[in-house]
């Protein structure tokens, strides 16, 4: 990975993401030492998923006024800026009676965010050649997964030591950094022509909101790879703490420390698998259908293998297996996903993804937790394991659309733009 750009991308958005992990952690941090309420700190996930799920559906209309790299560049800024207000108001006025501002907040740094995911992502196909593409994935990937293993942990000593208000500065310094080295990111990005922009600026906001939902209804390789994550975001919800803690005492009988310790096996498994799709990208290039296919496979038989056992140690090999195969799925899907659509169109696919995995994710969390209490933890995971077992069958019944190879359509879809 030599290009200068795709490494300062790299990097920029790799401080952004630590930087999202610690300010997190500072605000429930805050928010329990304030309230000394669970409820108030399980409000933090709601609003970022609301954010991002707004900001999904809107992130279409910035898409046809500018460039990637200025929504990119722009948004990390205007996050910074935020962050700054969000530093200084936990420092000097937050309180109980104030606490809605600091959600007030929390939710614009995610509606922000969901406009630089998607750009983020669309820009990686501009940056390297396509042979490299899966490489790039995996290797971003990779360090997102190793933010994410060490991040929350890190963030918790910091906060030790630091408080709540030095993990805000030290974020703010972060996005700073990161804010700095975005603006350093060479692109070329396609100019509409003058008829184009004129078709556009014609068009309702309503049919570019929509245009992604629209891209992937068209293509039918679109259409079975996001009703795959449609059925993977199902399932998601088992891994969250309050499906894990009751799952751990009740069914594998060992204290809480053990929810540490799976994690971590998760946390392990996806970032290997980042490393090795990084390390075989040209195998997994030559035969990412049925990586794809075994991968999901796996991911299904692995989800169904935790929930009926009981032995604590084999739930941290199953979670492991767990974490490379989802990985590797994962990574085989957005590189076929960037090599079908390109550029701005690829952006308001991510924009659709974003606000639908968002969407499904939250609606599932509520459902799942009402099957947990009413039934038993196990039949949560029995029913995980049958949405993972219709992605497996969706994807296998599909399979010949499973290809990097770019076709008329996926060409059509280049020359819209």
């Amino acid at each position: 990975m030599k290009n200068k750009s795709f490494n300062v991308l790299m990097a920029g958005q790799s401080l952004a993401n630590a930087g999202d992990v610690f300010y997190i952690v500072a605000i429930i941090t805050s928010v329990y030492n304030v309230t000394n309420s669970l409820f108030y700190v399980s409000l933090v996930p709601v609003i970022n998923m609301l954010g991002g799920f707004l900001g999904g559906l809107l992130a279409p209309l910035l898409i046809d006024r500018y460039t990637l790299k200025k929504i990119l560049f722009n948004s990390q800024l205007v996050k910074t800026c935020i962050l700054l207000v969000l530093t200084l108001y936990v420092s000097l006025l937050l309180s109980k009676d104030t606490i809605v501002t600091i959600y007030i907040i929390i939710f614009f740094i995610t509606f922000l965010d969901s406009f630089a995911n998607p750009a983020s992502s669309a820009l990686i196909p501009q940056l390297v050649s396509e042979q490299n593409l899966l490489k790039a994935n995996s290797l971003m990937s990779s360090i997102y997964q190793f933010i994410q293993m060490g991040g929350w942990a890190a963030g918790g000593i910091l906060a030790a030591f630091l408080h709540s208000n030095g993990l805000l500065i030290l974020t703010f310094n972060l996005y700073v950094l990161s804010t700095s080295l975005l603006a350093f990111v060479k692109v070329k990005e396609k100019k509409q022509s003058e008829e184009l922009q004129e078709l556009s600026e014609k068009g309702s906001k309503m049919t570019s909101m929509f245009e992604g939902w629209r891209i992937i209804a068209e293509d039918k390789r679109l259409r079975v790879l996001h009703l795959t994550l449609f059925f993977g975001s199902i399932a998601s919800p088992v891994w969250v703490s309050s499906i894990l803690y009751p799952f751990i005492d009740l069914r594998l009988r060992v204290g809480t420390e053990w929810w540490g310790y799976i994690n971590t096996a998760l946390l392990l498994g996806l970032f290997l698998a980042g490393i090795l799709a990084y390390r075989k990208s040209d195998f997994i290039n030559n035969n990412i259908q049925n990586v794809l296919l075994f991968g999901a496979f796996m991911v299904f038989l692995m989800t169904f293998l935790f929930g009926i056992n009981v032995n604590p140690y084999l739930s941290l090999l199953f979670i492991g297996i767990f974490g490379l195969f989802e990985e590797l799925r994962m990574i085989s899907i957005h590189t076929i996903i960037q090599s079908l659509v390109r550029e701005k169109l690829l952006a308001k696919v991510y924009a659709v993804q974003s606000s639908l995995i968002m969407a499904t994710f939250g609606i599932s969390t509520l459902m799942m937790g009402i099957l947990g209490q009413r039934y038993s933890i196990v039949v949560v995971f029995i029913v995980a394991s049958i949405s993972l077992c219709f992605s497996f069958i969706n994807l296998i019944t599909s399979r010949k659309y499973l290809t990097l190879s770019i076709d008329e359509s996926s060409n059509n879809f280049e020359n819209q733009l």
